[in-house]
């Protein structure tokens, strides 16, 4: 659950305009998360604080709470982002 919400609140900052990497990601875990369910995640950006961005997501299988994610991603500038896709490309 925690890789989903990375790649789910990694999106969300990302529409701020503003892409980041992730600093710090907090599961809360709520009950079992079924298996071979459908299954809705629902994130937000929560604020900015220069280049902080704070994000919130929730995880529910049906009505069910399952899990809960606070995300803390760091800015950065883009022409570092740019490079960083470069180098991670040539890599592969």
């Amino acid at each position: 659950m925690a890789a989903a919400f990375d790649e789910v609140l990694g999106y969300t900052q990302s529409l701020t305009g503003h892409p980041g990497m992730t600093g710090r990601l907090i599961t809360h875990y709520r009950s079992p998360t079924p298996l071979h369910t459908e299954l809705r995640f629902e994130a937000w950006v929560e604020r900015v604080d220069g280049r902080k961005i704070f994000t919130a997501s929730t995880l529910h299988a049906g009505e069910r709470l399952c899990a809960e994610a606070e995300g803390l991603f760091i800015s950065i500038k883009p022409g570092t982002f740019q490079r960083l896709v470069k180098e991670r490309a040539r890599s592969k």
